[in-house]
């Protein structure tokens, strides 16, 4: 079953979309948190939405300032806006079933350098924490400039760039800023799987193990020979087997790069 809403932190309006199982039965809450051009209905999220249904939990997925459905007077895209938006769904999935004990996060790319950014509060919540982070950016402001293929003072002089995605926003020179002064490449407190690809050309391999040698409760998986965009045969479907492998037990059989 899926029910759209819109929540509210402040001036800042949030489009979210509700899935629960058609069973009634609640296990666990999922957030699913997309990357930099995502959406909630982009065919990551709505697939990993169907998926958890299946397996007896309600996911929120929601847009980020600047995409998807997000209005144009909130759509201003900063680091405050887009963690906002990330507590207040997690606050909003707390609320509806307080008596499930797991809040478990799907974050993809820059929604994972979000997310990471958040787990202070997420942690201070109730409940416990699961994170699987794929692609995730820890530099963002270096992936900003990989993928634009910029250099920092380009940017600079031009003051913003546009990613031509589903819905076209601009990345400010002020937001670069922003990311360049907050790096989430540390250390955090709860289970963390971590997905990669050893054909990913915006995030390098070595942020991605110095995450992993950070964190003692992650795991790092490889997904061989996927792009960016996990788009290749068989390998979205081997995430949606280790996301849900990692919030029903914490654990996925498959090797742990360090």
């Amino acid at each position: 079953m899926k029910q759209e809403m819109m929540l509210s932190y402040g001036t800042l309006q949030i489009p979210c979309v509700l899935t629960t199982p058609e069973s009634g039965l609640v296990e666990r809450i999922v957030l699913g948190v997309h990357g930099l051009g995502g959406s909630t209905t982009d065919d990551i999220q709505s697939s990993l939405a169907e998926e958890m249904a299946y397996f007896d939990s309600a996911m929120l997925r929601f847009d980020f300032p600047a995409h998807g459905e997000s209005p144009a007077d909130s759509s201003e895209l900063n680091l405050d806006n887009c963690i906002n938006s990330l507590l207040t769904v997690a606050r909003k999935g707390r609320e509806l079933y307080p008596e499930v004990e797991d809040l478990c996060i799907f974050a993809t790319g820059f929604g994972a350098y979000i997310t990471l950014l958040a787990l202070d509060e997420l942690w201070e919540m109730p409940g416990t924490v699961k994170l699987v982070v794929q692609t995730p950016s820890f530099l963002m402001h270096k992936s900003i400039l990989s993928m634009k293929n910029i250099s920092r003072p380009t940017l600079q002089a031009m003051g913003k760039v546009t990613f031509r995605a589903a819905r076209p926003f601009d990345i400010t020179y002020p937001f670069f800023q922003e990311m360049e002064e907050h790096i989430a490449l540390a250390a955090y407190p709860i289970p963390i799987l971590i997905l990669h690809t050893d054909k990913d050309i915006y995030i390098p391999m070595e942020d991605v193990k110095n995450f992993r040698r950070l964190n003692e409760r992650s795991k790092l998986v490889i997904i061989h020979g996927a792009g960016h965009r996990f788009l290749e045969e068989g390998a979205w479907d081997m995430v949606l087997d280790l996301t849900r492998d990692w919030f029903n037990y914490e654990q996925v059989l498959l090797e742990d790069w360090i």
